[in-house]
């Protein structure tokens, strides 16, 4: 039977690892592939790569890719009275920031904390449903000056991501920091673990990409060192199962299974978005069909994903997204299902399975 470890899921959430500062990580996920994989590489910009050699030379080849990085803050600032000024990176969600327990990530260790809130008491009538920018907000460490809060290890330039808290919500549900994108990471390591124990016909190469939640090209590099027939993202897609979400978009809830991107395109800033690769959306449509996997549909404005990007390398890489649905993203609560965790390792291994000399990849 299929089963995903979420105590290995749990391990990965308590791991900080904010975009462009994956060490942590890195150094947690490179001796697991090490123990799996034919050959582990790692890039300069530390995208991990982790290859199972396929058993037949004339099957496709395959990056399977998961980013291990999250959303977090940064100290720009220490003030004289020892609160810390901060900027965010990535897409962190400030409505939820606001009272929420933090930790500073400093050369010496972890510093607990908490983002700041002017007391409602005294909070003036024109502020009481103002939600500041991240630039305005502060983190209180403890400290009574900038001196104290130094002795403390910290730094102008540390990072700050929310505090572990790994918990399960009803019967199915997992409530946890930085399911996105943690969750379909265990999944990705799970398949490795497959086939390291059931070798595939197409040599697959799972990667652990960087630097996702900053500008979303952190693993070309690794793209371009492999040259992998085509990609398949493992991700988290935005469930729309929640009150104040019904009828924004594709109708994906919890509990229903995995789904696979037909569309996605961000919408702001620089343009960038995936249509599936037609031969790789028939196979996986296929292969959940026949397994009988639960799978949703997804169609979305203003996410984007790495393949964005993959797509375009060498002569053009055909590229596909897995979302598992999640509720809350960027904020310190996300919520996936159990059972779609599952049934996306499901779908990955049935798909990759089916990787053979006979699978074209030719559009027309």
């Amino acid at each position: 039977m299929i089963m995903v470890d979420f105590e290995l899921m749990r391990k990965l959430t308590e791991i900080p690892a904010v975009s462009g500062h994956e060490d942590p990580m890195i150094r947690f996920l490179k001796p697991y592939m090490e123990k799996r994989a034919d050959d582990v590489r790692m890039d300069r910009l530390g995208n991990l790569a982790a290859t199972i050699k396929g058993t037949d030379p004339e099957a496709p080849s395959i990056m399977v890719l998961s980013h291990m990085d999250e959303v977090g803050l940064m100290v720009r600032r220490i003030e004289p009275n020892g609160f810390l000024r901060v900027i965010r990176i990535g897409g962190i969600e400030e409505r939820s920031l606001l009272s929420t327990q933090v930790r500073v990530i400093t050369e010496e260790g972890e510093v607990p904390g908490v983002v700041g809130l002017e007391a409602h008491h005294v909070r003036p009538a024109e502020k009481k449903y103002v939600v500041p920018p991240a630039d305005q907000m502060y983190v209180d460490v403890g400290a009574r000056s900038k001196e104290e809060a130094e002795e403390m290890g910290i730094r102008v330039g540390d990072t700050i991501t929310y505090m572990p808290n790994f918990r399960e919500l009803g019967r199915d549900l997992i409530m946890s920091k930085t399911m996105d994108n943690r969750a379909p990471l265990t999944v990705m390591l799970e398949a490795l673990d497959y086939f390291s124990k059931n070798r595939p016909k197409a040599t697959i190469h799972f990667v652990a990409s960087v630097l996702e939640e900053m500008n979303q090209r952190g693993p070309l590099p690794m793209a371009r060192i492999l040259k992998p027939d085509a990609v398949l993202n493992l991700e988290v897609c935005i469930a729309t199962d929640t009150p104040d979400l019904a009828g924004v978009a594709a109708d994906v809830r919890l509990g229903l299974g995995p789904a696979v991107y037909l569309y996605s395109f961000h919408g702001r800033g620089t343009l960038g978005g995936l249509f599936p690769h037609p031969s790789l959306l028939k196979l996986a449509e296929r292969v959940a069909e026949e397994e009988d996997i639960p799978h949703q549909r997804e169609v979305v404005i203003g996410v984007v994903t790495e393949t964005a990007w993959l797509q375009l390398e060498g002569e053009g890489v055909p590229s596909m997204d897995f979302g598992l649905p999640c509720r809350y993203t960027h904020c310190p609560n996300e919520v996936i299902s159990k059972s779609d965790a599952e049934n996306m390792l499901r779908l990955v291994l049935r798909f990759l399975e089916r990787l053979d000399r006979d699978f074209r990849l030719e559009r027309g």
